[in-house]
């Protein structure tokens, strides 16, 4: 399916994942400053499951010399293992992205398919989420407080079809498997690249831990590492 191919830019050729600090590619970003560049255009990135919530900091847990070299973390810095339903990067500077890489690892063997969507500012971005335990329809009460039925509720997660890439990968147990996103299909752009803007959100969901596809898709545990951004 084309949808399906868009999750993939060519994989950009492996050179750029080479996983050694001195031999990551993220264009733009300064490397001659230790990345501050890149981590100055990135606020911490809040990754939301069913149940809770965690927040992580891009320079100690996501991208620096540890995560690169060894793919590890330091000590009390790593990224939990959850079943992460929407993982989501805020923008501090206006940047045209090529690409976005990172790593994911699960203890399965297991597809798992994404959807990647932009939002211009925290308003635009969904509030009523659907998670796995989220009920399909709500009870109605008279004005005695009576139960009189029910109806559906209505959540706000965007659909797939208003993603900018979409689709699946096979993960194998135990091991680190590379994402390479690119080829953005963005409203009102036809470049393939990601158009963002300082204030802006990127919003990566998990199908697997949606509660729209419990019936079709299996949930997933996972963590990730080296989430890295090739801007132009």
């Amino acid at each position: 399916m084309a949808v399906k191919r868009r999750l993939f830019h060519s994989l950009l050729s492996l050179s750029a994942l080479c996983l050694s600090a001195c031999a990551v590619n993220l264009g733009s970003f300064d490397k001659s400053d230790d990345y501050e560049s890149y981590y100055d255009a990135l606020g911490d990135v809040k990754c939301l499951y069913d149940g809770g919530d965690a927040t992580y900091d891009v320079k100690k847990s996501l991208f620096n010399k540890t995560t690169t070299n060894k793919l590890s973390w330091d000590e009390g810095t790593e990224v939990s293992k959850q079943q992460y339903l929407y993982i989501i990067v805020p923008f501090e500077e206006d940047l045209k992205l090529e690409a976005i890489i990172f790593y994911v690892t699960a203890e399965v063997n297991l597809d798992l398919t994404l959807s990647l969507f932009y939002f211009e500012n925290e308003d635009q971005a969904p509030k009523n989420i659907k998670y796995l335990t989220s009920p399909d329809e709500e009870i109605i009460y008279d004005d005695d407080g009576n139960p009189i039925g029910t109806k559906e509720i209505e959540y706000d997660d965007p659909p797939v079809e208003k993603s900018i890439v979409h689709g699946s990968r096979p993960l194998n147990k135990g091991a680190w498997q590379s994402f390479v996103l690119g080829n953005f299909k963005q409203t009102g752009f036809d470049d393939g690249m990601l158009h963002v803007k300082d204030g802006g959100y990127l919003y990566i969901r998990a199908e697997n831990n949606s509660g729209w596809n419990r019936l079709t898709l299996t949930p997933i545990t996972f963590s990730f590492i080296n989430l890295m951004m090739r801007s132009a």
